[in-house]
């Protein structure tokens, strides 16, 4: 049996070694308990994240299906009148219907495996697709432009003269 001290420096006791974990054990456990509260909180990000995403989505098949409806009601009126803007309007509506079904369709997973591979594929399209909207950010962050009203002066000042200095009369002679 092992002694161990329970009380004060001077005193012994025997007994059992401690059940106490030890420091490893202690840090395994810790460590895998924030890992877990870790991957947990990630999951819950993700939920939420997916949840916004299929929203809208939604919104947006609702909305594009609208637009399509009403592209498509705005070339028949107009099939009379100009032909061939009537044909590009509708090709218009039938493209966005094809987005509208591909919307419909397809998971978030799929989206982003099609841009990854997108992506891949095509790297100066998306390098200028993020710098056009690097651009247009800091556009919108700026503000709008404000041309300043131009001053009007308190005292009307006079034309410049087209004379030589030296014909010109100064302020203390009279004209």
């Amino acid at each position: 049996m092992a002694e161990r001290s329970t009380r004060g420096a001077g005193q012994m006791t025997a007994g059992p070694p401690s059940a106490a974990p030890s420091p490893d054990v202690a840090d395994r456990s810790a460590a895998e308990a924030w890992r877990a509260g870790r991957d947990q909180a990630v999951d819950e990000v993700k939920a939420v994240v997916r949840d916004m995403v299929e929203t809208q989505r939604r919104k947006a098949v609702e909305t594009l299906g609208g637009m399509a409806d009403a592209l498509h009601r705005t070339a028949k009126d107009m099939g009379g009148e100009n032909q061939t803007m009537a044909r590009y309007t509708d090709l218009a509506a039938e493209r966005i219907e094809d987005m509208v079904r591909y919307l419909r369709q397809s998971t978030l997973n799929d989206m982003i495996s099609e841009a990854e591979d997108f992506a891949r594929r095509q790297p100066w399209w998306v390098i200028g697709g993020a710098a056009a909207a690097g651009f247009i950010a800091a556009r919108m962050i700026k503000g709008p432009a404000v041309e300043p009203e131009p001053a009007s002066p308190a005292v009307p000042q006079p034309a410049p003269s087209l004379a030589p200095p030296e014909l010109v009369p100064s302020a203390g002679e009279p004209s």
